[in-house]
């Protein structure tokens, strides 16, 4: 599983990830479910990304379905058409992503509802279960948008 502190050790960070015409600079990243980071997209000649699905909504476990670009999953296909880098799931589109220089790269299309999350946008916005994130920005690292792990006791005392 990729996480805040297991990253892979070909990830290098993009100084600029629009996503969904939201704006991250710095190295940030775009979601978190607790510690895990079900999307990572970082330089090369391409756009380097790699994908997380949610296997196992009980106990909240993802497995890595593209790594480096490449898919890991049967079901999962990775192309490259007029200059986008494209995820298919099943026939059906998820992440489209087009590198703009060796620093910057925009998501125009996201889906991430057929892996376990409700996320999905276009050129124009993203929305995220019942928000709706348009023109948005951050810098300095971190994450956008972050979910807690369903069930997680990582913040209690115990009993």
């Amino acid at each position: 599983m990729i996480t805040r502190d297991n990253l892979p050790k070909n990830y290098i960070p993009l100084n600029k990830l629009t996503v969904c015409s939201n704006t991250i600079t710095g190295g940030g990243n775009l979601v978190a479910v607790g510690d895990v980071l079900p999307l990572l997209i970082g330089k090369g000649d391409k756009p380097k990304i790699w994908l997380q699905a949610l296997s196992d909504t009980k106990n909240n476990k993802f497995v890595v379905i593209v790594e480096e670009s490449i898919s890991k999953h049967p079901a999962v296909k990775v192309y490259e058409d007029s200059g986008y880098l494209n995820v298919m799931i099943s026939g059906e589109l998820i992440l489209s992503v087009k590198m703009l220089d060796e620093e910057s790269v925009v998501v125009e299309k996201l889906d991430f509802r057929p892996i376990g999350l409700n996320m999905h946008g276009n050129s124009s916005s993203l929305t995220v279960g019942g928000g709706l994130f348009s023109g948005n920005s951050m810098s300095g690292g971190g994450t956008l948008i972050g979910f807690d792990m369903q069930g997680s006791n990582r913040d209690r005392e115990p009993l």
